[in-house]
């Protein structure tokens, strides 16, 4: 007689907590960085003076807004100390909750909240992604390291195979490995896409890609109606 297996529950998704302002351009982008980021709960874009101009998540909208203008305030007050001007970005492990809180152009800042056990990795790079995606949507010109989230679906020896530009899906061709530069757990190849152009392929642990080139508009089809206006 065969005993059936039990079934693992699926992990259920946490319910979206209603909003208390509407949806911007910025609201996708920051969701972006919650669900790239281990462990993070919520993320805000607020301006100089405290308020929250947009955020999103899975925490109550009052909550994220506190954190958000707290943790504002906290980095600047930092900065006006004599050894600490020069910071830009803050990480606070608390009892309950983490924080982490990045300096943006425009003297604009990102407050990212995590659970408890977050690790704090996994974030370099999500925040550069973000940070970039923000600021070509207001207008910003970003001068820290760019990275750009990517889609790869890998071989079984867990390289890059395939490139997903837009809607095409496109082979790549392994260039070579990257020595240094790389975390614990991260990989990261020099390839080369079926268009010719070169890229960097940064894999992180649990499987999120990123690349140092911005591949939206790598495809002649692949650009959005915005990409193809700038490029005229």
């Amino acid at each position: 007689m065969t005993v059936p297996r039990r079934r693992r529950p699926r992990p259920r998704t946490p319910p979206l907590l209603p909003r208390d302002q509407r949806e911007t351009a910025f609201t996708s982008i920051l969701a972006a960085l919650v669900a790239r980021v281990p462990g993070a709960r919520a993320a805000a874009l607020v301006d100089r003076d405290g308020e929250t101009v947009d955020y999103s998540g899975e925490m109550d909208s009052y909550d994220v807004r506190l954190a958000a203008a707290h943790w504002r305030l906290v980095l600047d007050e930092l900065r006006r100390q004599e050894a600490l001007r020069s910071v830009r970005w803050v990480i606070l492990r608390g009892g309950r909750t983490s924080y982490l809180v990045h300096e943006l152009p425009e003297e604009y800042a990102l407050v990212v909240v995590l659970a408890r056990a977050a690790g704090f990795f996994g974030w370099r790079r999500a925040v550069a992604a973000c940070a970039w995606a923000l600021g070509d949507e207001a207008g910003w010109t970003w001068a820290g390291v760019r990275w750009f989230p990517a889609q790869v679906t890998a071989d079984a020896r867990r390289r890059p195979s395939l490139l997903r530009i837009g809607g095409h899906l496109g082979p790549v061709e392994i260039l070579g490995t990257m020595a240094g530069g790389l975390g614990r757990r991260e990989h990261g190849w020099r390839v080369r896409l079926h268009t010719g152009v070169e890229a960097t392929l940064v894999r992180e642990p649990g499987g999120v890609w990123y690349s140092d080139e911005p591949l939206e508009n790598t495809h002649p089809e692949a650009a959005t109606p915005r990409a193809r206006k700038k490029s005229r």
